[in-house]
Formats: C-alpha cells, sequence, structure tokens
C-alpha cells in the first residue's frame, strides 16, 4: 500500500462511488473509528495505511481490537513509480516489524473468473511458470529478512477457471473471497488465491491484496484485473528490458503478481511488515527495474525490485 509523502500530488484518485464499491462500506453503519478510516480514504487513494494507524490506536483505547482495526481492508498497487528505471534506490525509511504474522511457506493459487477468450492467450502459460519459478529463487530470498529467521518457501498448486462473468464493478474483498470459497470450500490458511478477472472495471490502479474469511478459514487473496486493459500499469511505460517473448499483457500481469506476492508473504494481514510511511516491500521499489530477473525454473521475467532493509535499497535478486 502506498501514499504520498511531502506535497506530492495524488495522481490516482478514487472517486467516492468506487471507493465505497471496493471497500464495501455501508453509509449507514460507518461509525466506527475503523470505518471513519475507511471513508477518509475516499478523498485521497493511497494514503489508507496512515489512517489506518490512526484508527488502530483509537479502537485500542476504545477497547476494540487493534489486531484487525478495519474492515474490508486493502493494500493497493498504484500506477505510481517510486524510483526510477535502473536506479538501486538507496533512500528512505526502512520497513518496520508491527508484529503481525508473516508467511514463511505458502502455496498460491491462480484463479481466473472470465470468458476464457478475452484472457491474453498465454497468461496462464505465462503465470505458471512464474509461480513455479518463485521457491528457491533468489528473488524471493530477499525476503528472508522479514520472516523471522524462518526459511522462505512457496509451492503453485495449479489453476482453476471460473467462466462466469466477474462483477462489472470495481470488486471489495468480499467479492473476490466469495469467489475464492465458491472453488475452495475449504481454503488453504497459508494459500493465496490471486484471483484474474477478465476485465478492470472503472479502476485507476493496478492490483490489490488483503485476507478474506471463509467457512471459518482465514486465508490471502490477490486481485489481478486484466492488465492488458490497464497500459499504465505496464512496465515497459518506464523501460523494455526484452526479458522474454511473453504478450504485454502477461508481462504487467507478471509485474503485478510479484508484487502482491511479495508484499502477501511479508504483510498478509496488514499488521506486519511496512515503513513509516505505510510502503510495504514493493511499495517502496514499484517499476524499479535494474535487471531481468531469472527464477529458479530458468524462466526470466521483468518484474520490480523489493525493498531491502539489509542493503537500504531497491534489490532486484
Amino acid at each position: 500500500m502506498e501514499w504520498p509523502t511531502g506535497q506530492s500530488v495524488v495522481t490516482a484518485l478514487i472517486t467516492a462511488a468506487a471507493a465505497m464499491a471496493l471497500l464495501g462500506i455501508d453509509r449507514a453503519n460507518a461509525a466506527s473509528p475503523a470505518d471513519k478510516c475507511e471513508a477518509a480514504k475516499l478523498k485521497i487513494a493511497g494514503k489508507y495505511d496512515f489512517c489506518r494507524l490512526k484508527a488502530e490506536s483509537k479502537a485500542a483505547k476504545s477497547g476494540g481490537s487493534p489486531d484487525k482495526p478495519t474492515r474490508d481492508a486493502v493494500a493497493l498497487r498504484s500506477m505510481e513509480g517510486a524510483a526510477a528505471p535502473g536506479l538501486v534506490k538507496r533512500s528512505g525509511a526502512p520497513l518496520l516489524d508491527h508484529g503481525g504474522p508473516v508467511l514463511d511457506s505458502s502455496t498460491t493459487y491462480a484463479i481466473y473468473w472470465g470468458p476464457p477468450s478475452t484472457f491474453p492467450a498465454d497468461l496462464e502459460s505465462g503465470m505458471e511458470s512464474l509461480l513455479s519459478g518463485f521457491d528457491g529463487s533468489s528473488y524471493l530470498g530477499i525476503a528472508d529478512q522479514y520472516l523471522h529467521d524462518a526459511p522462505v518457501s512457496t509451492a503453485y498448486a495449479g489453476a482453476v477457471s471460473d467462466p462466469s462473468a466477474p462483477p462489472s464493478k470495481p470488486p471489495r474483498t468480499a467479492d473476490i473471497g466469495a469467489e475464492v470459497c465458491k472453488l475452495f470450500p475449504a481454503p488453504d490458511p497459508a494459500g493465496l488465491y490471486i484471483v484474474f478477472t477478465s476485465n478492470a472495471p472503472n479502476i485507476n490502479y493496478c492490483a490489490w491484496h488483503a485476507d478474506a474469511t471463509c467457512n471459518g478459514v482465514t486465508f490471502q487473496i490477490a486481485y489481478i484485473p486484466n492488465q492488458a486493459l490497464l497500459p499504465a500499469c505496464s512496465p515497459y511505460t518506464r523501460v523494455d528490458l526484452g526479458c522474454n517473448a511473453y504478450s504485454p499483457g502477461t508481462v504487467t500481469s507478471a509485474d503485478s503478481v510479484a508484487h502482491e506476492f511479495m508484499e502477501t508473504i511479508t504483510d498478509p494481514g496488514l499488521n506486519a511488515w511496512y515503513d513509516r510511511n505505510g510502503q510495504e516491500i514493493a511499495d517502496k521499489c514499484n517499476y524499479n527495474y535494474q535487471a531481468c530477473v531469472e527464477l529458479s525454473n530458468m524462466s526470466t521475467w521483468q518484474i520490480q525490485s523489493e525493498w531491502s532493509n539489509a542493503i537500504g535499497g531497491c534489490q532486484q535478486q
């Protein structure tokens, strides 16, 4: 999640109607500190985490739970970059451990929601290659420093397709969680369910991650709208490193998936690793590309670098 610092102007404004749909806020019942925090987010995109921290403090003082201070909270990937391509960014605050759980061992699941013909033709094969290659890669190893001395690992469990129409409005976490629950009624608590939709309905962000609950089990979700319809999210708007021959929509999907995956394992409940400004591991290096990333299955990708406290900057792999 990301919010602007200093006097920078927010270029991605979420309208009140779109944000209400995304966050699932009931106007009549938005009375708690958490709900007031969510309402504040309608005004400025990306300032959620600062608002969340204030709501967390208020909830604790009033006897509420600080562990899950907000309702239907998401961490958005902005269309704005944090560092120029090729620049090894070495400035900014470190990530701080706020005590929440991390995912040192995870399993990823891909869900393709929408008519198959509306996705990039090479998307499913590309995501299988990407998600299968994370485990054992130096890219994934960047997260080691944040996982409380546990060795980081991940496995790809495969893909499921649902040809029904996805929501025609920006989906809420409840919508994405319900789709997962429909297909996986006994979800994996260590699972990250990445839901790709065939559309990108009236949104001005690239992706988000959050958690959801199904039949009493909490699990992780990521929403990846059709990146072929979101040219501002493309890494090629910054630089084309020529890492592979996948279509632009699949290349952009891989970049957003890498962003949400790394944030999910280091901050699955939005209460673990982020900096004093609310930025997570990927936010601090959004759209920073230093070199092609070779994963453990020898596939190569143009995916963003990630913040490393160890080097005090953006690390590519």
